[in-house]
């Protein structure tokens, strides 16, 4: 500013919104990778649970195995996200709450077609359920990073 206690010029003021505009972008995109983390469990998760869920339906065992490894990942994320506390509060938006449902509609359509339509498995709708659902994890952890 020009003087101490006065208004800045027109000049001055354009510099400071500027300023002020890239500390926000910042400020955004540090916000936005532990969304976009979260997508990306949600995808190996999903992934590996489709795959899971056709071991089990196919073969009769293994549930205990599945189950260990979800919390495992579960856990795993979990952890992470206590590093990162104030960016998480951050993130989490209406666009995560949004691709978040969406990808949780999807997951359950997976899981409840598996179970009815193929109750002894089937090896070629799970790898086709855990290529769709990765994909839509990734898509979202885009998302949330490009925003």
């Amino acid at each position: 500013m020009s003087q101490h206690g006065t208004s800045p010029s027109a000049e001055e003021a354009r510099e400071l919104l500027a300023r002020a505009e890239g500390i926000g972008t910042t400020a955004t995109n540090a916000a936005g990778w532990p969304t976009a983390m979260v997508f990306n469990s949600l995808a190996i998760i999903g992934s590996m649970m489709m795959i899971g869920f056709h071991i089990v339906a196919h073969t009769g065992y293994g549930a205990q195995l599945m189950a260990m490894s979800v919390a495992a990942w579960a856990m795993i994320t979990a952890l992470t996200w206590t590093f990162m506390m104030r960016t998480t509060k951050t993130g989490f938006s209406k666009r995560f709450a949004t691709s978040l449902i969406a990808y949780f509609v999807l997951y359950g359509a997976a899981i409840t077609t598996g179970a009815l339509a193929f109750p002894n498995g089937s090896l070629e709708f799970y790898i086709s359920a855990a290529v769709v659902l990765a994909a839509v994890g990734v898509a979202a952890a885009f998302r949330e990073l490009r925003a």
